[in-house]
């Protein structure tokens, strides 16, 4: 009997209960940090201006909208096309009144620049009051807002390129006038195409 307790001891000291298969779920990741957030705010910005004809330009202006966009395709493509309709208020600010001009030429060019520019301003304005309710629109209307925005970019990107033929020639307008607004006018393209190629990824992501 003694034998038998003794054993029983001796396997009371070494035995470790199994360890169950259904073990607890791990504790979820911490959540990033002021730092951490920020810097994948940026990422988020370069990872979709890389996929633009002007990832620097893009990154560039957008980048102070980091914070804001929080990875949000929506609201990047929001920040896109107010950036653009910022370069077309620009833009129609310097193009001079027709009426100083020295030239008929010049007096024409400018008037059809001016004209196509704000028929441009009003297009990115459009595309921009489509894109702002986005994020609370709910099944169709997501998929047409974001349509009528692509309609409206491309419409002002059309009137661009007209000013930009008009000022073509070289008694379009006097010399440095002729250069700053040809120079306006390729950054407010550039800045079309960029909002245009963000809208577009909201038919992939059109609640991120």
């Amino acid at each position: 009997m003694p034998l038998v307790l003794a054993f029983l001891l001796a396997v009371a000291a070494t035995w470790q209960p199994a360890v169950s298969a259904a073990l607890p779920p791990a504790l979820a990741p911490v959540g990033l940090g002021d730092a951490g957030a920020e810097a994948a705010e940026a990422e988020f910005v370069r990872g979709c201006c890389a996929r633009t004809l002007y990832p620097r330009l893009c990154c560039a202006g957008l980048a102070p909208y980091a914070a804001s966009v929080h990875s949000s395709h929506a609201r990047l493509a929001l920040a896109s096309a107010n950036i653009t309709l910022a370069a077309l208020d620009a833009l129609a600010a310097r193009i001079p009144s027709p009426n100083n001009s020295n030239s008929s030429a010049s007096s024409g060019a400018l008037s059809d620049c001016a004209e196509v520019v704000a028929s441009a301003v009003d297009q990115a304005a459009r595309a921009a009051e489509r894109l702002a309710g986005v994020e609370r629109a709910v099944g169709l209307e997501v998929l047409w807002r974001v349509d009528d925005a692509l309609t409206w970019l491309s419409a002002a990107m059309t009137n661009e390129d007209t000013c930009a033929d008009g000022l073509w020639p070289r008694k379009s307008a006097p010399a440095p006038v002729r250069a700053e607004l040809r120079a306006r006018v390729r950054r407010a393209k550039q800045y079309t195409s960029i909002a245009l190629a963000l809208v577009n990824m909201l038919l992939s992501n059109p609640r991120s």
